[in-house]
């Protein structure tokens, strides 16, 4: 008899301990690395210290690996670095960003196979006809007993009717994409198919809140695209963080759960900058590729500091007409990707830098007419920004109530341009394809990059200065 007591004492014991049982699950994030590996020798060592410590951890990214770093985006296997330092360092799941699809189908392709994690996307349907395979849209999986499910969605925008990510409309043929907070709730039965249910969002910070206050279902949005700095806000009971871009920071959520329900979850913003301590193999490896790349050559000098879009832009325009010869060059401010460069040295790093993407010049036969709707629908309400940098021409927007009223053009010499006259003008491939404006001319590919462009223009040049702003709004 007391033999039987004390049985039924520890099987009672045995079943308290388990229908209390804690968990903790720590996930870590990045985001909109954009190739900017050198901060990944310190990451590396915070993640090893991290698992050292904790038994159940997960390494996730929220996408945009690419399209910033030409150490690592011209290598001779475009990419491969930025796949091999994330398999070293062992992710375990990624979203695709937008900038994934920049270099190409093939491009993708590849890097998808060599990662030794799965790259998850739910809103995008692939055809037969694609370079890619069909990507998973979720992921269910057994941590430590409980049952964790991610779900990925990449950002879209409308390019002409058709709902595509940010990046050049032919990178993406025969790929179907969708709303991804419309597409992230046909998944909410997930829900009762795990304990943890985490949406890895390549969707900005505006559609995380949106995605939150529709599908409290979540538990934890992790995103990314909008490079905003989130230390974990809660929104309709669902935390939601993103860690900026380009590594400045590691983002750290720990989830802790009771009997398989959540009873805690709180984020940490780590500081990259503030880490000591590095992974000496990762550091090694960073190293020889900035030693070895022949992009350190130096191809000219910056009289004096260019400090905004604006010099930038006057820069990668001018080389587009002068070395293409044309009258008029239009540079779009979201593929001007760096914010300076210093007085001194400018070598092939800093130019391809500054214009990453495989872009060809696109050639028009423009009138006058044809030029004023590209500026007016290149206009950016919302911010009351003039996105277009220009060469050839300067330009001022009168608005009226925050919309464009009237626009007056110029030419360099200060005279207003000639409204009976076509003018050859040059555009990257981006902005021919994506920009609405009128244009009867079908325009033709120059078969030269921008980039390259530019470097031989500061190759020609040998030292370029800053250009007085080109642009202009004014309020009527």
């Amino acid at each position: 008899m007391k033999k039987l007591l004390y049985l039924l004492v520890i099987l009672v014991f045995a079943n308290c301990s388990s229908a209390n049982k804690e968990t903790q699950i720590i996930i870590l994030s990045t985001n909109d690395m954009h190739a900017m590996i050198d901060n990944y020798a310190k990451v590396a060592a915070y993640i090893d210290k991290v698992r050292t410590e904790n038994k159940n951890v997960l390494l996730l990214s929220a996408g945009d690996m690419y399209s910033g770093n030409p150490v690592v985006d011209r290598y001779d296997d475009k990419g491969y670095p930025m796949i091999d330092i994330m398999n070293k360092i062992g992710y375990d799941y990624g979203a695709l960003g937008n900038h994934e699809f920049d270099y190409g189908q093939d491009f993708l392709s590849k890097r998808i196979k060599q990662a030794k994690f799965p790259l998850l996307c739910a809103n995008m349907k692939v055809s037969e006809q694609a370079l890619i395979g069909q990507p998973e849209p979720y992921v269910i999986f057994n941590l430590d007993g409980i049952e964790v499910c991610i779900l990925a969605t990449v950002q879209v925008e409308d390019s002409n009717g058709k709902l595509i990510p940010s990046t050049h409309p032919d990178r993406v043929k025969n790929i179907d994409f969708f709303q991804p907070v419309e597409t992230a709730l046909e998944y909410k039965s997930l829900r009762q198919k795990c304990d943890l249910f985490i949406s890895l969002s390549h969707d900005g910070i505006d559609e995380d809140v949106t995605l939150a206050q529709k599908m409290p279902e979540l538990d934890i949005i992790i995103g990314g695209h909008s490079h905003t700095l989130v230390n974990g806000i809660i929104e309709n009971g669902v935390l939601i963080s993103q860690t900026e871009s380009y590594l400045k920071y590691i983002g750290k959520t720990t989830v802790t759960l009771k009997d398989k329900k959540i009873a805690d979850k709180k984020f940490e913003l780590i500081d990259v900058s503030t880490l000591q301590d590095e992974n000496e193999e990762v550091k090694a490896y960073i190293d020889k590729l900035y030693k070895d790349t022949p992009l350190n050559e130096v191809v000219g000098k910056a009289a004096s500091n260019f400090t905004n879009k604006e010099n930038l832009g006057c820069l990668m325009t001018d080389a587009v007409t002068e070395i293409l010869n044309l009258d008029i060059a239009f540079q779009n401010s979201g593929g001007i990707r760096i914010g300076e460069i210093k007085e001194g040295d400018i070598s092939l790093l800093i130019l391809y830098r500054l214009d990453p993407f495989d872009n060809d010049v696109i050639l028009f036969e423009m009138t006058y007419d044809e030029i004023y709707s590209l500026l007016k629908n290149s206009y950016r309400k919302d911010s009351k920004y003039a996105d277009l940098k220009t060469s050839g021409i300067s330009y001022v927007i009168k608005t009226k109530n925050n919309e464009v009223a009237d626009i007056e053009i110029r030419d360099i010499n200060g005279n207003l341009l000639d409204k009976n006259k076509k003018y050859k003008v040059g555009m990257n491939s981006y902005i021919a394809s994506v920009y609405k404006f009128d244009h009867a001319d079908a325009g033709k590919s120059l078969n030269v990059q921008s980039a390259d462009a530019l470097v031989e223009y500061v190759k020609q040049q040998k030292e370029v200065n800053p250009q007085p702003d080109r642009t202009k709004i004014e309020e009527m």
